[in-house]
This record gives C-alpha cells, sequence and structure tokens, in this order.
C-alpha cells in the first residue's frame, strides 16, 4: 500500500487549520451580527416608549385645551354689586306719597292703593346687606413672613424641589403639612397663587392602598370633591415602575389634579394654622 507524500500531508493538515480559521471567523461575525440586532432592537424598543409617551402627552395637552375652552364658554356670570339688586321706591311715587293733600281732598279718604304702596314702601331696608369676602383675608389672623394668610389658614408655596416624602417631612418641620383641600373656594385661591405651568405636591396619597385616595391626616377623599383631570388618576408605570401613588397639582389655565411617582422631584404647598391676633 503506497503511504501519501509528506508534502500533502502538510498541505491538507494546513488547508484543514485554514478551514477551522474560517469557521472560527464566521461564528465571530454571526454572533457580532447577532448583537447589532439586539441592541438595534433595544433602541427600536426605546424609541417606540419614547413615542408612546410622547403621543399620551400631546394628548393630555389636546385635552387640556378642550378643557380650557370649555371652561371658558361656561364660565358663571360675575356677580353684581348687590346695591344693583336692592329694591327702590320709584320717585314719582314716594313724591305724591310724601306730599300733604290739598284741602279740597282732606274730607276724601285715601284710596287703599296708597296705604298698601306706604306699608310696601316701609318694608325696604335701609342698608344693603353685605357679601362675604371671598378673599378670606380676616385681620384677626396672621401668618409668618414668607407665606400667605386665607380664612383661619397659612400657605406656603415652595422654592426648591423635592419628592413627595420628603417635602412632607419639610413641611412638618415648619409645624404644618402638605395642604389638604377641603372646598371649590380653596381649590380657587390656590389657583391665584401659583403660575402657569407650575407643578405642586399635595397631600394626597394612596401608597398604602391602591385606589384608596387619602390626605395627610388620614381623612379619605370626598370623591364629590375632587379636581382630577380627565383620565386621572391613571397609575402609569413610567417613569417609576412602583406607579404613580402620589397626587400633584398643575396650573395650565384650569387647576388641576394628577397622580404622579412620589420619587419626583417637584415644588410643594404647606399649610398650618394662622395665628389669631384678636380676642
Amino acid at each position: 500500500m503506497m503511504s501519501r507524500p509528506q508534502k500533502y500531508i502538510e498541505g491538507e493538515a494546513l488547508h484543514s487549520q485554514h478551514a477551522k480559521s474560517n469557521n472560527a471567523l464566521k461564528l465571530r461575525v454571526a454572533v457580532l451580527v447577532v448583537c447589532v440586532l439586539l441592541v438595534s432592537a433595544l433602541v427600536v424598543t426605546y424609541l417606540l416608549l419614547e413615542l408612546l409617551k410622547t403621543r399620551d402627552m400631546l394628548r393630555n395637552l389636546e385635552m387640556k385645551q378642550e378643557t380650557v375652552k370649555a371652561d371658558v364658554t361656561e364660565r358663571p356670570p360675575e356677580i353684581k354689586p348687590c346695591s344693583t339688586v336692592q329694591p327702590t321706591c320709584p320717585e314719582p311715587e314716594v313724591k305724591i306719597i310724601t306730599q300733604p293733600c290739598s284741602p279740597i281732598q282732606t274730607t276724601s279718604p285715601q284710596p287703599p292703593e296708597i296705604n298698601m304702596i306706604k306699608q310696601s314702601h316701609s318694608t325696604i331696608p335701609t342698608t344693603t346687606p353685605q357679601l362675604p369676602d371671598i378673599t378670606m383675608n380676616d385681620s384677626c389672623y396672621k401668618c409668618e413672613d414668607g407665606w400667605k394668610q386665607h380664612g383661619g389658614k397659612c400657605y406656603y408655596f415652595s422654592i426648591s424641589k423635592s419628592s413627595w416624602y420628603v417635602s412632607r417631612t419639610e413641611c412638618r418641620t415648619t409645624g404644618g403639612d402638605l395642604v389638604k383641600i377641603d372646598s371649590s373656594e380653596e381649590q380657587s385661591f390656590l389657583k391665584t397663587k401659583i403660575e402657569y405651568g407650575s407643578y405642586f405636591w399635595i397631600g394626597l396619597t394612596d401608597s398604602a392602598k391602591e385606589g384608596r385616595w387619602l390626605w395627610v391626616d388620614g381623612s379619605p377623599l370626598n370623591e364629590r370633591l375632587t379636581f382630577w383631570f380627565d383620565g386621572e388618576p391613571n397609575n402609569m408605570p413610567w417613569p417609576d415602575p412602583d406607579g404613580e401613588n402620589c397626587a400633584m397639582m398643575g396650573y395650565t389655565g384650569i387647576m388641576f389634579w394628577f397622580d404622579y411617582p412620589c420619587k419626583v422631584t417637584l415644588r410643594s404647598i404647606c399649610e398650618k394654622a394662622a395665628v389669631a391676633v384678636c380676642v
């Protein structure tokens, strides 16, 4: 049996090594391609999420704009000064009643219509009742410098931004807490003190149980007195996967509430009782 030449064997070994080298190179290229595809998929996924987030924000802005338009068209008429609604006795009748009767008419009884006019005229109030001061700025209450007084309460609108929990701690160190909104009138007052496009933490959270909103004093939210934006609260899982468990209020033409991630840093509104200075 004839043996293969030495050169043939060496060439065959070299060819085998070259084939193995090519296979290794192809494997590396394949791995690199897979990695590039994975990175591309991650980038596309991220861009899609950002696109969805942007679309949702645009939808919210459109809803806010529609709500602002509705508020402008449905705004109640202004209250007229009370002096315009005070009934007055017609001037000619008053002169006729108050003038003395002529001698010819002294023996004639006065018609009953005149007596009725006299009686109705005597019942007209001499003073105009005063409407309550809607600003609630009572001089019997005082607040510290930097706080806004309204009724028997003081409000502080922070300049710095903090998470909901840090904001509450800062409010409590001043002797108060995050604001609790008890009326539409109080909501309207806060609106007058907030700049357009500003957002503030308020003392409302459902962190203990999802969907069960409680004020910082432990009282449940009155569902008949809420100012949620349309579609809120929605507990969106981004930008925080833990969801949106704290409430903030923002002014975009109309004051609305939104649920938001508690870790996000925003300004805040603190509230505490005013100091009574009247005895």
